[in-house]
């Protein structure tokens, strides 16, 4: 083969694999949109180190091992604003705190409460 019939036949080769990828991406449907987030705050108010979580229809946000006093807005998440909960697990205490299902609409900080003896989880 010739210099030019090489040249040409790699050209077209070349321009074929253009048109081929701008073509996909003709036909390819757009990109899902990512879910929205909410800001959300979780607090520990009680005597102990606790991880707070707060668990939303498609994700679950926790705070880590939070010193008692403090609190912090974490970005969240979520479909819908119904049927999240929270739940707590105060370190060196056994068994895990937990909410029944709220809205969003309704709530927007988990506090984690109480002593030694006893932790809850105040809704706000």
């Amino acid at each position: 083969m010739s210099r030019t019939v090489k040249r040409s036949t790699r050209l077209a080769t070349v321009a074929g694999l253009v048109a081929a990828v701008g073509a996909g991406m003709i036909v390819t449907a757009p990109a899902s949109q990512a879910a929205p987030v909410a800001a959300f705050r979780l607090s520990n108010f009680s005597a102990t180190i606790a991880n707070i979580c707060v668990h939303t229809d498609i994700a679950t946000q926790c705070s880590g091992n939070m010193a008692a006093g403090k609190s912090e807005v974490w970005k969240v998440a979520y479909k819908g604003p119904r049927k999240w909960y929270c739940t707590a697990t105060a370190k060196g205490l056994t068994g895990t705190a937990s909410t029944p299902y709220f809205s969003r609409d309704d709530v927007k900080e988990c506090a984690e409460v109480g002593n030694i003896f006893g932790a809850g989880i105040q809704l706000k």
